[in-house]
């Protein structure tokens, strides 16, 4: 009995210990160090890189809530026109032999004011909302850019204006191969091919800017070609800061006929311009405007100014001699960093043989941006 348990003992003996090895041997290997987000300071504040590469990103975006307005001959509106919209913004960019390579995206979405519809007997009152319903959301910005080269999605060479929110400059969204050169001094110059439609033909609209920036101001020149509606047209802005508060600036502009760079009297009057049911900007042969401003502190600043359009609908969509004249005055106040307030009050008068029409219009804004 002694040395059968003798032997059991030295067996369980000898699994512990093996045992014991066995688990001496398990490994457990030590955690990844974490890779941190780092700060990007190359192309300015609030970009870091991604994390594994060495490309830099920068997030940003914008909510707005807007209250607009328009009562006159033009319209029967009798209340506001309210929008809340989003953005979304990403601007990727990275060093490479070529230059700086850059994608930027902005995401935009609205949401408008729903229909009122009449309901008498249905409540106490008159009508009825069938509360926010219209809207959508949409790729407002899709840009690839390579050195001075830049293509992709987004507003035309030729959209400009003044600072003010009568003016109107002409251009839209277009499908874009753009080249930018720097000459140095403040000078820089441009050209463009841009396709507004969509399988009509093979060749594109043609856009060249150039212009100049100094300490004082500045003035920029653009010519563009409609190949679509085989028409042409030129503007000119020029900006001068008279004193350290005080600033002008002024604009003209001149197009061949109708086309899609032609500016639009209407816009933002709180009625549209239509043939058909297609939106038709029916442009003015020449118009001139400026504006006068001034910082009256380092949060707020005011302007006020006028545009006048001559032949608006070059005396064919409209039939000849109607003018127009946009005037308005427009104050930006910065409530805290990245808040902002605006209110914009415009006027709008047309001059046609059959007697003059007049709309007010304008909004109160807010923005949030970061």
């Amino acid at each position: 009995m002694n040395i059968k348990s003798l032997l059991i003992g030295s067996a369980a003996a000898t699994v512990a210990v093996s045992g014991a090895q066995a688990a001496d041997a398990i490994v457990i290997p030590e955690p990844e160090p974490m890779e941190y987000v780092r700060v990007c300071d190359v192309y300015g504040a609030g970009f870091f890189y991604i994390p594994g590469t060495e490309t830099c990103l920068k997030v940003g975006g914008l909510v707005r809530f807007e209250l607009g307005f328009a009562d006159g001959d033009l319209t029967d509106d009798d209340g506001f026109n309210t929008l809340t919209r989003a953005e979304v913004t990403l601007d990727a960019r990275s060093e490479t032999e070529y230059g700086t390579l850059r994608g930027y995206v902005r995401l935009r979405a609205n949401s408008v004011g729903g229909e009122v519809i009449a309901a008498p007997g249905i409540n106490d009152g008159d009508a009825l909302s069938l509360g926010v319903s219209g809207g959508g959301a949409f790729v407002q910005d899709a840009i690839i850019e390579l050195g001075g080269l830049a293509m992709g999605l987004s507003d035309t060479l030729y959209d400009a204006g003044i600072s003010g929110e009568f003016d109107r400059g002409g251009g839209d969204r277009v499908h874009f191969i753009r080249y930018t050169f720097n000459a140095g001094g403040g000078f820089q110059a441009a050209v463009a091919l841009e396709e507004a439609d969509s399988n009509y033909d093979y060749t594109p609209n043609v856009v060249g800017k150039v212009g100049f920036a100094q300490g004082w101001g500045g003035a920029d020149f653009w010519a563009a070609y409609d190949a679509t509606a085989e028409e042409f047209a030129l503007k000119a802005i020029a900006k001068a800061n008279l004193t350290e508060a005080v600033f002008v600036e002024g604009i003209a502009t001149y197009e061949s006929g109708v086309n899609f760079y032609s500016v639009n009297p209407f816009a933002g009057t709180g009625t549209g311009f239509t043939i058909g049911t297609d939106s038709l900007r029916p442009g003015a042969e020449w118009s001139a405007g400026g504006l006068i401003g001034a910082h009256f502190t380092p949060r707020f600043k005011a302007s006020i100014g006028a545009q006048y359009f001559s032949d608006v609908g070059h005396d064919v969509l409209l039939g000849a001699g109607v003018d127009a004249i946009r005037a308005g005055a427009t104050f930006d106040y910065e409530i805290v960093q990245n808040f902002n307030a605006k209110l914009a009050v415009n006027y709008t008068t047309f001059d046609t043989p059959a007697g003059d029409f007049d709309q007010w219009h304008g909004f109160l804004r807010f923005d949030r941006s970061f």
